[in-house]
């Protein structure tokens, strides 16, 4: 029972040093325990009563739980302590909580504190809700919830079954991306959980995802991108859905970053599309130039926003691209529906909008694949799609060399929007970029 003044220091080595465990005492904070185990887990755990009723109390795992701070283990056993000296019994009180939570209240939680603050929250929280508790932010029952939904469950009796249960009847339904997905969430959620202490094992550890899934490599042809816009006009959706599609292949950017793009975000009389670090995929300002077919559907798109705001007597929305009620903007999964929807079947062949079936993320593939065809660099096209790959991937580029390459991604962007103008018209003769200053 070695006693020593912790610190993050000695946290990060601390090893079990004879036997399954070793538990070291705090010397600043009493009962507060660093417990290492063999096989390198380390937990926080506040021992308080008297010995004959010594209390262990599980404050949670290392380094989920730092050492310091308003939130680390320290200031954790002093609120405990201070509960005991009250009179109360936390382990009790853990006990109790264990047994009234359920895996609905684990997922609001898990919401509400983490996944809320990540750029796919909206997403990860739709996921959670239809395919595990089955219940909105209010409780309620969902009309189209999964049929393995484990909302009841007590967290104090969750089961690794239960967790297959969920993921499984997503995956029997023929969604194989979306029970990969879910079990990405599902895991991200458990750990959290287990390293705040909610939960006392993690139990998705040495669980596989559900599916497999190959990398796509689904490139458009030009006589299918000919088809499919010329088929888009007539699809049955909303008119900035249409336009969304027609942005993802110009710009060649992600359609959730297009499906968000605010006013604010746009110089238009400067074609420029400052996608701000907060909404780009790797947290890095991108600067997307607008080639003259881009700006005019986006001129499109906000003068039909501004005469349906002014019909409906409201403000004109933020955003380029407002979802139903204006609130907030449309998703990258309801243009995905959108597209699904289009799917049609005959002689057992499928196909969206007259062309093998393909995706909006398909759309950037091929945008980028047809930019190399005309002879565009590979590094520059990097640039165009954000890659940190391509644009961050030495300490050079990501410290010293602060050019922006603007002008050869607008050279890009043009040369491409061009490229489909021509497709679209029936004129679609590839020139090389080194031929075209012979033309």
């Amino acid at each position: 029972m070695p006693q020593i003044e912790l610190t993050d220091k000695f946290c990060q080595s601390a090893k079990a040093t004879c036997g399954r465990k070793v538990d070291y005492f705090d010397t600043l904070v009493k009962g507060l325990v660093l417990r290492a185990s063999a096989g390198g887990t380390k937990s926080w755990y506040l021992v308080y009563g008297p010995p004959a009723k010594r209390q262990w109390l599980k404050l949670g795992f290392y380094p989920e739980i730092p050492l310091g701070g308003d939130k680390g283990a320290r200031q954790r056993a002093r609120d405990a302590r201070a509960k005991v000296g009250d009179g109360g019994d936390p382990v009790s009180d853990k006990k109790s909580l264990a047994s009234s939570q359920t895996v609905a209240h684990l997922v609001e939680n898990y919401i509400k504190r983490h996944a809320s603050t990540k750029r796919s929250g909206d997403e990860i929280a739709r996921r959670l809700r239809k395919n595990v508790s089955g219940r909105d932010a209010d409780g309620e029952k969902l009309e189209k919830s999964s049929a393995g939904c484990i909302c009841d469950v007590k967290l104090s009796e969750l089961h690794r079954r239960d967790i297959t249960k969920a993921i499984d009847a997503v995956k029997d339904r023929g969604a194989h991306v979306e029970a990969n997905r879910l079990f990405e969430d599902v895991r991200a959620m458990i750990r959290w959980a287990r390293g705040r202490g909610d939960l006392d094992q993690n139990l998705v550890e040495g669980m596989r995802k559900p599916t497999e899934t190959v990398e796509r490599d689904r490139v458009l042809t030009h006589d299918e991108i000919k088809t499919m816009w010329g088929a888009l006009a007539r699809a049955d959706m909303r008119e900035s859905t249409r336009r969304v599609i027609r942005l993802c292949l110009v710009t060649a950017q992600r359609v959730g970053e297009v499906c968000g793009m605010t006013a604010e975000e746009l110089d238009l009389d400067g074609a420029l599309w400052a996608l701000p670090p907060t909404r780009s995929k790797n947290k890095r300002e991108h600067a997307v130039p607008l080639s003259p077919m881009a700006v005019k559907i986006i001129r499109d798109q906000l003068a039909d926003v501004k005469a349906l705001a002014e019909r409906k007597g409201r403000a004109i929305p933020a955003f380029v691209f407002p979802g139903p009620g204006a609130q907030a903007p449309v998703t990258g999964a309801a243009v995905a529906k959108a597209i699904k929807r289009e799917e049609i079947a005959k002689r057992g062949k499928a196909t969206i909008l007259g062309v093998e079936p393909w995706t909006s993320h398909d759309l950037r593939r091929s945008a980028a694949t047809h930019m190399e065809e005309l002879g565009i660099s590979p590094f520059i096209i990097g640039h165009v799609l954000n890659h940190v790959s391509a644009t961050k991937a030495s300490i050079t580029s990501r410290v010293y060399a602060r050019y922006e390459y603007m002008k050869e991604k607008r050279e890009a962007l043009e040369l491409w929007a061009d490229r489909v103008a021509r497709i679209v018209s029936n004129s679609a003769e590839i020139v090389p970029l080194g031929s075209m200053d012979a033309s």
